[in-house]
């Protein structure tokens, strides 16, 4: 065997450039953010009034007998001139307020407060509304429910002031903007 001819052997073709290394951002879903202590609370305290005011409306529908007869008293003492299917009409629509609208917004406020936990902001003011609604179902509530379902009531009432407070408070205002970016 001949050692191979310099002239006729291929000639190595030179190595490709590196790839150029770009240095990227972490992506907003990569950066892990330790949830602030006050969020947990604040997400415990709304859990805590969403069961609280499950159990008023469950206080409420168990003595509904009761409820409708008060509303009925006040609707007869208060309109008397009107005929009796207006006033059946108002007692179910006042009853159907009192006990739905205990319900529909204690499942709101559970599902809102997920929504909180999770980081989102928007939940923080939805939450406020719907304790203000709470307060207002407080005001109507007033010698129309047992006193077990309106202590419950307050107690949610209660709760979700404290829950307020705490999604608040410095660390809670700083993980959410954290949390927005």
């Amino acid at each position: 065997m001949s050692p191979p001819d310099p002239e006729t052997s291929p000639i190595p073709a030179p190595e490709p450039p590196g790839r150029p290394r770009f240095e990227f951002r972490q992506r907003p879903s990569e950066v892990i953010t330790q949830r602030a202590g006050s969020v947990v609370v604040a997400y415990g305290l709304w859990t805590a009034a969403a069961a609280v005011g499950l159990l008023a409306a469950l206080a409420m529908l168990i003595d509904l007998d009761g409820v409708q007869g008060a509303v009925r008293a006040t609707v007869d003492r208060d309109f008397p001139n009107e005929s009796a299917v207006t006033r059946d009409r108002a007692v179910a629509a006042a009853t159907g307020v009192l006990i739905g609208g205990a319900f529909v917004v204690s499942v709101l406020t559970g599902i809102t407060a997920t929504a909180m936990r999770a980081g989102r902001g928007a939940a923080r003011v939805v939450l406020v509304l719907l304790i203000a609604v709470v307060v207002v179902e407080i005001v109507l509530a007033v010698d129309v429910v047992s006193p077990l379902a309106l202590g419950l009531l307050v107690v949610n009432a209660a709760l979700g002031a404290a829950g307020t407070v705490m999604m608040y408070l410095p660390d809670a205002n700083n993980w959410f903007a954290i949390k927005r970016r």
